[in-house]
């Protein structure tokens, strides 16, 4: 029974089988997420917007009236952090700063912490410029002493410590974080790449899609180790691999043969088209002919032990042909040509995402009444 592809069912067997042989791209797909977050947060970070903050601290002690209890003192670190930000400690600041600041900008590089005893005020000033982190620490210092006073409870506030050395903030380098969340970044996306790659793509990738997809059986395969692997001249068996390939390229030759007897049989004029636009199924059919000549040998045999009567003869008889041509998809008369023999076998290459090229190729011979009775899919992996 035919099925489109749209309404192929997902075999998520497969899926992960094509996934897995190309989980490179998963891989890739880590590494150059990992390096474009963390290669682009070390770039700004270092480059293009480098943080080389000064900080610089002056003290300030607060003297409070003789009749106040600290205990019950509402100046508190949370007063000071607010009233630091005064419009009019701003312009008290401004005005040992110079003309060349204005409030706006002071206000934007400067704190201020009391210390548990709320008697030590300490203001802290931040810039990019050593010098001025420690100007804008004694400016502000200087503006709190002067405005101290107007609180009732404080007679007055002298500065302890002057503006310290500028000392460079540490910032948190978060680069391998980056490049952490680039690397799931990029697994995720492959992955989805990946599976998207698998839905869309309409090649044929194992021989049970043949039948479901195009309502033909599969003949048999051949796999690229079979096609990369010497041929021992005349006899068409694989030398130089190891016991296992060889069993299983033995596997699939007699599989093959044994479908190319089965679906052949009853027809004496048979032939054989490609649908590739590519000229790469020599090797495949040098096999059909190795094949058919074992046939052919082991029929004469059978014949002069008398196990097969002379009238019985098929492979070896003088009018059995199989006639290879052309692609289809190359030469479109070659499926004019393919109707004209009693069978029709139809080469496909695996994974090559050329179903359009299959189904024009299959609707060519059908348009010409071709009798397609097999599928033969190479190259698999």
């Amino acid at each position: 029974m035919k099925v489109p592809y749209s309404k192929e069912p997902v075999d998520f067997r497969l899926m992960c089988l094509v996934c897995l042989r190309r989980i490179r791209f998963v891989i890739y797909g880590i590494c150059i997420g990992a390096l474009l977050f963390g290669g682009l947060y070390y770039l700004y970070r270092n480059v293009i917007n480098p943080s080389n903050d000064y900080i610089s601290t002056s003290d300030i002690y607060l003297r409070y009236i003789d009749e106040v209890e600290l205990a019950n003192i509402y100046i508190n670190q949370q007063t000071w952090e607010t009233m630091i930000y005064y419009d009019q400690i701003g312009e008290f600041a401004v005005e040992e700063l110079g003309p060349s600041y204005n409030t706006d900008y002071a206000l934007n590089h400067i704190s201020a912490t009391l210390k548990t005893d709320v008697r030590i005020l300490t203001v802290t000033a931040k810039s990019t410029d050593p010098k001025e982190a420690q100007l804008l620490a004694d400016a502000y210092a200087k503006a709190v002493v002067k405005y101290a006073p107007s609180f009732k409870e404080i007679e007055a506030a002298v500065v302890i410590q002057k503006a310290k050395k500028p000392v460079l903030v540490g910032f948190e380098d978060r680069t391998w974080g980056m490049a952490f969340t680039g690397a799931l970044v990029g697994l995720v996306v492959s992955l989805l790449a990946l599976i998207l790659y698998f839905v869309t793509d309409d090649s044929i990738h194992v021989p049970g899609v043949i039948e479901v997809r195009y309502g033909i059986p599969a003949m048999g395969i051949t796999t690229d180790q079979m096609r990369k692997m010497d041929l021992e001249s005349g006899e068409g068996y694989l030398v130089n691999i190891d016991k296992n390939r060889k069993r299983k390229t033995e596997f699939y030759r007699m599989w093959l043969k044994g479908n190319y007897v089965a679906l052949t049989k009853g027809f004496k004029k048979i032939a054989v088209v490609g649908t590739s636009l590519n000229k790469d199924t020599d090797y495949v059919s040098n096999l059909l002919y190795i094949q058919l000549k074992e046939l052919k040998d082991k029929e004469i045999h059978g014949i002069d032990r008398g196990d097969i009567k002379e009238e019985d003869r098929v492979y070896s008889a003088s009018d059995y042909e199989l006639k290879v041509l052309e692609s289809v998809n190359i030469n479109p008369q070659a499926a004019a040509e393919a109707a004209e023999c009693e069978a029709v076998i139809v080469l496909i290459k695996a994974s090559d995402h050329n179903g359009k090229l299959v189904e024009r190729a299959l609707d060519l011979l059908r348009t010409q009444g071709a009798n397609v009775v097999g599928i033969i899919l190479y190259d698999t992996n």
